[in-house]
């Protein structure tokens, strides 16, 4: 039993052992072998350091626009680092001369492929004019000999009368209402001619319908003529002329009658007489029977004429004209769709005569840009301004008998007037950065020299290229331009810059390694004698080497440079904490299993 409450008592002893040096390791521990830094107070710069190259920021850059799938060889070409003079651009020096054999050799083979294309367009051309001209006839023809059967019409019936029967039928009846009747029907034949809309009802077979202007049935036959004739509506024409001719031979021939009549009666009274013979006697009664059927003949055609004839020519006038108006619109529909085709033939025709002139053009101009002249004073540099390591593996290297690829770089000539720096900015310090910032710029071959620039682009999204090798590597590519002229600087050096964020003025701050955090609280260690605390703070802004303290520390305090090796974090602390706890429990209820054990021992015992 006294063993017992020994045990318990000890094990209670190291848990408030264990809990005390848990308490007191949060806040304290010994600092003497430890680097410190003193804080201190003064002008800070917030500053973002980068390394780039030097780029001409205005250049002229020349590639090759020959357009050949085996590519170009270089015949000639400047050495590279030569020095483009304004006497050179006087004289158009040349600094690059490209293999121009295939080229003139598919010149000579589009030749004869053009001739015939340029004979066949010349041929379709003058096809225009020549069924233009036909079309026109055509039509001239057409239109005659619609006006000629108006003509015929108007002459056969009357003018009046054939106006208004015209007008019944609501068909063109003058010179005037031909006109109006012939540009609807042209308005019509053009719309139906209307390619996009073909093409759209094409689309459907539903939808095709067949293009008419014809009548079902013939106009001319609905026309009743007889009534002409009963309510005397005939008009002077050739007709009535006719009626009037025959109703005078009819007259004539019933006077005749009359007279042989008269005539045969005397013959007949000189004959009972004996005055005269029989025989002269049976001549008289002929001319009498001749003159009977004579005047029979002309009633009967007159009869004929106004009940057959007449009906029969004027349906058939009327409907050689109602023909003619439809045999006008025929013509034009015909005409307009050969001269469809003719059109079609020369779009055809010049479309592909356009083509070959345009691909000659361009041989033209792909051996004029085979040969290279000086056109801006500045240093020779083989390849593109922009040239990286995926270019450079991709196009073969720039020299004499090199082949070049459609658009690869081969020479660039930078304005050494204007130079900057290409630098890539890191995602976690793009935020800082804006347009017109100042910046230091030192060349790394030239240390002693420090040139200002400014900021002038900064590209919106990261360089995809930075980001093949390391996904997850975000860079945003910037441009600073560097102020002033400096013969030193030439294109590809490489640079450190030094961008200008702010400038702040009399505040404390301490180097950034001093500085932790931990759920979203910064801290320092700051040293008490031999000893350190944890000792939170409020951080403002900071550069690569130092950190603006706001608030917590004063100037000449000292902070440990690095984390404490016995410093255990709040949550390993509880862990730990806890564990210790778990171990107490446990071995008081292995001594209190044990004392059961012995005690039962004792007992049997």
């Amino acid at each position: 039993m006294k063993k017992t409450v020994f045990t318990i008592f000890a094990v209670g002893l190291i848990g408030l052992a264990v809990w005390s040096l848990a308490r007191g390791g949060k806040a304290k521990g010994s600092a003497d072998a430890l680097p410190v830094a003193s804080v201190q107070n003064g002008d800070m710069v917030i500053d973002v350091l980068e390394g780039g190259n030097i780029q001409a920021l205005n250049y002229l850059e020349v590639r090759n626009e020959v357009k050949a799938s085996a590519g170009i060889k270089i015949l000639e070409i400047v050495d590279e680092g030569y020095m483009v003079t304004e006497e050179d651009v006087a004289n158009q020096k040349v600094l690059v001369r490209l293999n121009t054999s295939q080229l003139e050799e598919e010149i000579v083979d589009h030749d004869v492929n053009f001739q015939q294309t340029e004979a066949a367009y010349a041929e379709a051309k003058q096809n225009i004019e020549i069924e233009e001209s036909e079309a026109l006839s055509d039509i001239k023809g057409a239109r005659q000999f619609l006006r000629f059967a108006l003509l015929d019409f108007q002459k056969f019936v009357g003018a009046d009368a054939a106006e208004n029967v015209l007008k019944k039928l609501k068909l063109p009846y003058d010179n005037d209402t031909l006109e109006k009747y012939e540009a609807t029907a042209t308005a019509l034949i053009v719309k139906a001619f209307d390619s996009k809309k073909l093409a759209e009802s094409a689309k459907s077979d539903e939808n095709l319908n067949s293009y008419s202007l014809e009548a079902d049935s013939s106009l001319a036959s609905n026309v009743n003529f007889g009534e002409f004739l009963q309510k005397e509506m005939l008009g002077d024409g050739e007709a009535e002329q006719t009626i009037r001719r025959m109703k005078e031979e009819a007259q004539v021939a019933a006077s005749e009658l009359s007279v042989k009549e008269e005539s045969v009666a005397g013959a007949k009274r000189l004959f009972e007489k004996d005055f005269i013979t029989r025989q002269t006697l049976d001549n008289e009664m002929v001319t009498l029977d001749k003159a009977e059927l004579a005047l029979q003949r002309s009633k009967t055609e007159l009869e004929l004429f106004r009940d057959y004839e007449f009906p029969k020519e004027a349906e058939k006038m009327l409907s050689n004209y109602e023909e003619a108006l439809l045999s006008l619109i025929r013509t034009k529909r015909e005409e307009m769709a050969k001269m469809s085709q003719i059109y079609a033939r020369y779009r055809s025709a010049k479309r592909r005569y356009d083509l070959e002139l345009k691909k000659r053009e361009n041989l033209e101009e792909q051996i004029a840009s085979c040969v290279i002249r000086a056109e801006l004073p500045g240093l020779v540099a083989y390849g593109g301004a922009k040239d990286n390591y995926y270019t450079s593996r991709y196009y073969e290297g720039i020299s004499e008998g090199a082949t070049l690829k459609t658009g690869q770089p081969i020479i660039t000539i930078p304005d050494m007037s204007k130079l900057g720096v290409e630098v890539n900015i890191h995602e976690s310090h793009i935020k800082k950065i804006e347009l017109d910032q100042k910046v230091y710029i030192t060349a790394e071959s030239v240390p002693d020299k420090t040139l200002i620039g400014r900021i002038s682009k900064v590209a919106v999204l990261p360089d995809s290229n930075a980001s093949r090798y390391n996904p997850s590597l975000k860079v945003y590519p910037a441009t600073i331009e560097i102020e002033g002229t400096h013969e030193f600087l030439k294109p590809g050096m490489s640079a450190k810059v030094e961008i200008i964020v702010r400038e702040l003025e009399s505040v404390n701050y301490v180097p950034v390694q001093s500085v932790f955090a931990e759920e979203g609280e910064h801290f320092v260690f700051r040293k008490t004698g031999g000893d350190y605390e944890r000792l939170p703070v409020t951080v403002g802004s900071h550069n690569d080497e130092f950190i603006q303290v706001v608030d917590g520390l004063a100037p000449g305090e000292e902070v440990l440079l690095k984390m404490p090796d016995d410093y255990e974090p709040p949550q390993l602390e509880i862990a730990t904490k806890a564990t210790k706890e778990r171990k107490v429990e446990a071995g008081i209820e292995e001594e209190k299993t044990a004392l059961t054990k012995r005690e039962k021992t004792d007992k049997n015992a």
